[in-house]
């Protein structure tokens, strides 16, 4: 099967049980090594961040950077309640329980099939060409760089857990405009032309910038329709042709919807590195260059798809 039809069978998998359908990933290249990061969750916010602090709003919400390890929030107070501890019960909260990926790991131990495929840079110029494009969008200010300034950061579990204070975003990202989107009191920011916002159409989707990014590149991989946010093979391959032609960048998904993107196919990518990208991985299931594996010691219940890769 492969890296890309193994990656597809165990997001389909995962996506029609119940209690792991609220599906993370992150796909990157890295050293010759193709990876995906399949993150399974059964709910959607930690019971511990709520109860504390008194409002769903109040917490961290897990999405893929949320998951792999690194926490971003505009509040002081969830600044100051996270530490490792309290981190580290919210992932372990909010990911499938080990019972429940009973059926997962039994999948994997009748064992995977590598083959022999061909992987390539598709698009070589595409880090300049998203570099000028995020240089555009901070000149014309549709970028608001003071979301990069002033950051606190503080680290735990030796770089796997990486909690980041940003309060410059605070006056900038409005819960009630998320709030009027579930609604359907405000139109789909990627169905309507914000002003400002540059448009780059690549591999049957549409890049932008984040307008207001929480790291350095931060852009928008959109489908230019409005169709619901699931990943099935062809958005997998969308990812995975980024991240091969354009290897400084990691490509997330968070699903389904989005926080901010309600019902709105995308991904999200930047020039990062994540924390759950240091954690020590144990094998499950492998074959020839391919093998499927589990972050040991780590407060999310992550599954690693990773095959070594030539590009041709």
């Amino acid at each position: 099967m492969g890296f890309t039809d193994t990656v597809a069978e165990l997001i389909d998998l995962l996506l029609e049980n119940e209690k792991t359908k609220i599906l993370n990933l992150t796909i990157g290249y890295r050293k010759g090594r193709l990876r995906a990061f399949l993150i399974p969750r059964w709910i959607r916010l930690p019971v511990n961040y709520v109860e504390h602090l008194g409002d769903p709003d109040k917490t961290i919400k897990p999405g893929h950077s949320d998951m792999t390890g690194l926490i971003i929030t505009v509040d002081r107070d969830i600044y100051e309640f996270s530490t490792a501890e309290n981190v580290s019960e919210a992932l372990s909260y909010v990911s499938s329980s080990r019972d429940d990926l009973a059926f997962f790991y039994d999948r994997l131990s009748a064992g995977i099939k590598d083959a022999d495929e061909r992987f390539e840079a598709r698009f070589p110029g595409l880090p300049e060409q998203v570099d000028g494009l995020w240089r555009r969008g901070i000149e014309n200010g549709f970028v608001r760089e003071e979301c990069l300034c002033g950051l606190e950061t503080k680290t735990f579990l030796d770089g796997l857990i990486v909690v980041q204070l940003n309060e410059t975003r605070k006056s900038i990202v409005s819960n009630k405009r998320v709030e009027k989107r579930k609604k359907g009191d405000e139109e789909c920011p990627y169905c309507i032309q914000e002003e400002g916002r540059e448009d780059m159409p690549w591999n049957g989707y549409v890049i932008s910038a984040n307008p207001y990014p929480y790291s350095d590149h931060h852009i928008i991989l959109a489908n230019p329709e409005h169709v619901y946010q699931y990943v099935d093979r062809d958005a997998l391959q969308v990812a995975v042709d980024f991240v091969t032609s354009a290897p400084e960048y990691l490509v997330g998904y968070n699903g389904p919807p989005g926080t901010t993107i309600l019902g709105h196919m995308h991904f999200q990518a930047a020039t990062r590195t994540l924390p759950a990208e240091k954690a020590r991985i144990e094998t499950l299931a492998s074959d020839g260059d391919l093998f499927v594996g589990e972050l040991s010691d780590f407060p999310s219940r992550i599954f690693v798809v990773e095959k070594e890769v030539n590009l041709s």
